[in-house]
């Protein structure tokens, strides 16, 4: 009797389980969500794995709150901005530079894409400014290139190569598109000088980034035929002439640097598949918020390789005369790349800046990385913004929604805060921030950052990296980051 009912309990519990097994694979199956829901071009973040314990975080912060998916998870995905909306934002914040009219009796904004036909000479050398060399040892200090400390020859010999004596009285701007990544430098050299000799992140020479594939202008060139003066958006700067491609006219700078059909790098950065043929982009590193004009028409195959499951592109390369050339390339559809722009959500914005993080600092755009506006530059470039150099400049662009909350209290600023759609900005004097959200009472954000001053510790941390923190951190004032926003970036939503 024990013997049967053994039998039969197990083959019951047997028959049970194998139900189970059935209804639960009907009730665990993973539904496909509304496709409207889901970004084709924006997958990653949708299930996090865990974050190892021997993973380091700032006080305050738990490691959980390193995946993307914490922060996206249950929350309100809003929709930021419409691509009609990031036109127009383009349209009506055109890039440009100040130089001062004496004629005029103040400063005069010169556009980068709707630059006059020839420039006068004056202003292409109060732009280059030779005299910025004088800056690195006013007041009796001490500048040390590349450890080592300066003297008055190196710094005449930079200013000699500027060659601004041999600029003529009217200058003919000519439009180039950049072949790499690349940075643009202050005067006609890529040395490391700082005040401190033994600086290794700030590199006080560097002007700015200079992305591939973008367009910028030419409007001098060193005495040494090394180096070419730019016009680079918001920035000019000296850059290699060697990463720069020589357009035929204008509309083929146009068509190159604004494509109309184009994958964009949505990944922190692809690598370009090495070739069984020479090419120009076999092995290179393409960062996030690249475009890639799409080829026209249909294509079988690529320098000997086939297209299957690849998009054709047109990669800009350098001819050896100086001038644009473009040849095919391919990109697997697995890399982390988009078909135009994907739609900018909280979401995807914020899974977005997670793939940056635990990256080097990179001032100005050196180490091949991001400062605190470069960061914030590449994230949004992905949905097509084009944003200025300098943190101040973006924090205070009114189109973006700004506003001004230094004078206001602190639990005021932590309620308004608290209110904001993630993925928007924050800012302090120095410093621009991704806002990720709440965390009961706390506001979190990630960003670039080189420093900061421990609550719990009160001591200085080189972070030198993307992180995530919440805003209790400290400045060298004393006063928490929470207290130092002046401003945020929130439209009426």
């Amino acid at each position: 009797m024990k013997k049967k009912s053994s039998v039969s309990l197990i083959l019951a519990a047997v028959l049970l389980f194998s139900a189970g097994l059935a209804a639960g694979s009907l009730i665990r199956s993973p539904q496909a969500p509304p496709a409207a829901s889901v970004d084709p071009c924006l997958t990653d973040g949708i299930t996090d794995p865990p974050v190892p314990e021997n993973i380091p975080v700032t006080a305050g912060t738990t490691r959980n709150m390193l995946r993307p998916g914490y922060w996206t998870t249950g929350r309100q995905d809003r929709l930021l901005f419409t691509a009609e909306e990031i036109a127009d934002f383009n349209e009506n914040n055109p890039l440009y530079v100040l130089y001062y009219s004496p004629e005029k009796g103040r400063s005069v904004k010169l556009y980068m894409y709707d630059l006059p036909e020839t420039l006068d000479g004056y202003i292409v050398k109060t732009l280059i400014a030779p005299q910025k060399a004088k800056d690195f040892t006013s007041g009796g200090k001490t500048a040390y290139v590349n450890g080592k400390a300066s003297d008055a020859a190196y710094w005449n010999g930079l200013v000699k190569n500027c060659a601004a004596g041999s600029i003529p009285g009217t200058v003919d701007p000519v439009y180039a598109v950049s072949v790499r990544r690349t940075v643009s430098y202050v005067l006609p050299s890529d040395d490391f000088v700082s005040g401190e000799p033994d600086e290794k992140y700030i590199n006080d020479m560097v002007s700015a980034e200079v992305m591939p594939f973008t367009g910028v202008v030419i409007l001098h060139e060193s005495a040494d035929k090394e180096w070419s003066f730019i016009l680079n958006g918001t920035v000019c700067g000296w850059t290699r002439t060697e990463d720069l491609c020589i357009c035929s006219d204008k509309d083929q700078w146009l068509a190159a640097a604004r494509p109309e059909s184009f994958i964009t790098v949505t990944g922190c950065e692809i690598v370009m598949d090495e070739t069984a043929v020479p090419t120009a982009s076999s092995g290179m590193v393409l960062p996030m918020g690249t475009k890639l004009r799409l080829a026209s028409g249909s294509t079988t195959a690529v320098s000997g390789r086939s297209a299957l499951g690849c998009y054709t592109v047109e990669i800009p390369f350098r001819r050896d005369d100086g001038t644009l050339g473009f040849e095919q390339a391919l990109v697997p559809v697995s890399e982390d790349v988009c078909e135009g722009y994907p739609a900018m959500t909280s979401s995807s914005v914020i899974e977005q800046a997670f793939k940056f993080l635990g990256r080097v600092y990179g001032w100005g755009g050196t180490l091949s990385s991001n400062d605190c506006s470069g960061f914030i530059r590449q994230v949004y470039s992905c949905y097509g913004f084009e944003l200025p150099r300098n943190s101040l400049a973006i924090a205070t662009l009114t189109d973006l929604g700004r506003s001004d909350c230094s004078e206001m209290t602190l639990p005021r600023k932590r309620q308004v805060i608290k209110n904001m759609p993630a993925g928007q900005l924050l800012y302090m004097d120095g410093h621009l921030m991704l806002y990720l959200g709440m965390d009961g009472d706390k506001p979190y954000v990630i960003s670039s950052c080189a420093s900061y001053i421990d609550p719990q510790s009160k001591e200085m941390v080189d972070a030198n990296c993307v992180f995530v923190s919440g805003l209790d951190l400290l400045r060298k004032n004393g006063k928490t980051w929470l207290e130092s926003i002046s401003y945020f970036q929130d439209r009426d939503y």
